[in-house]
């Protein structure tokens, strides 16, 4: 099952845009088989919304869906790690 999860995952993150694709495609290679269950579905949920949406939530400091808050924060961290 995890394995179908990964899967799905990376072809999800595949989005087409290139500020999206260098923030989901590492995030999935390295950091989604230590996220827990509960985390990897909200990505999975994640990648599901829009492109301006994703772009506002994670770089432009929009706030982020409750929903969302504890992946995103993931992510962020993720970013601003890979950064340094």
């Amino acid at each position: 099952v995890n394995s179908n999860l990964h899967k799905k995952a990376y072809f999800l993150s595949r989005r087409g845009l290139q500020e999206l694709d260098i923030i989901f495609k590492p995030f999935v290679e390295e950091r989604f088989e230590a996220l827990s269950d509960k985390d990897k579905l909200s990505f999975l949920d994640l990648l599901q919304k829009d492109d301006v949406d994703l772009i506002d939530w994670l770089l432009n400091g929009t706030p982020v869906p409750e929903d969302f808050n504890n992946i995103a924060t993931q992510i962020k961290l993720y970013l601003n790690h890979e950064e340094k």
